[in-house]
């Protein structure tokens, strides 16, 4: 019997070897070729699987998102159990800062990612949702803690949450080239949020 192939599973491996390139040297050494050879697979293979760059790049883009979900999901679930909104906002936040050597090569690809889309624009893949949903989550928290008189009735809960969707990604980063370490972003994190929070 031949072997079966997993080809989600494969996908997702050509996506990590696309990752390891982007991460050290930009999007711009992305090629079928490059990542044939990072993942240690034949042309005819890569191209089974992604006819064109832009489709591998979607791909891999597609799956940066769903990794950033799953990695601050778990936290931001915790946190959502203790019905406490700033404890959530603050999951969000800090789950999608780099933290260890795979979350800071994550990161380092959203940015190259990022810099394919200012130079790019529409030819860049889509990226709608990340922060635009970040944005959301903190958004709807703010207003839970409106609801309950935690923080000040008088607050634009949509320029707060945009700002607090801003400095991370500031912090983002500051802490890929060592700015802050994640004790320092803890702290920013935590000052911005006791100052939003009331009671």
């Amino acid at each position: 019997m031949p072997k079966r192939v997993d080809h989600d599973e494969k996908r997702r491996d050509l996506a990590e070897a696309l990752f390891r390139i982007a991460s050290a040297k930009g999007l711009q050494a992305v090629t079928l070729r490059a990542v044939a050879a990072e993942a240690g697979v034949s042309m005819f293979q890569i191209q089974y699987y992604f006819p064109t760059k832009e489709e591998m790049l979607r791909h891999a883009w597609r799956r940066i998102t769903e990794l950033g979900a799953e990695r601050a999901g778990k936290g931001i679930a915790e946190a959502a159990e203790t019905g406490d909104e700033r404890a959530v906002i603050r999951a969000c936040v800090l789950g999608v800062l780099p933290t260890d050597e795979r979350t800071r090569m994550l990161c380092a690809v959203q940015i190259a990612y990022f810099a394919v889309d200012v130079t790019r624009g529409s030819q860049a893949p889509d990226q709608q949702a990340m922060y635009p949903h970040l944005v959301r989550l903190i958004a709807d928290q703010l207003g839970h803690a409106r609801e309950r008189g935690r923080i000040s009735p008088g607050l634009d809960l949509q320029l707060e949450a945009d700002a607090l969707a801003i400095m991370t990604a500031g912090l983002l980063s500051a802490m890929l080239v060592d700015a802050y370490d994640a004790t320092r972003a803890a702290e920013i994190v935590d000052y911005r949020l006791d100052r939003l929070f009331t009671g």
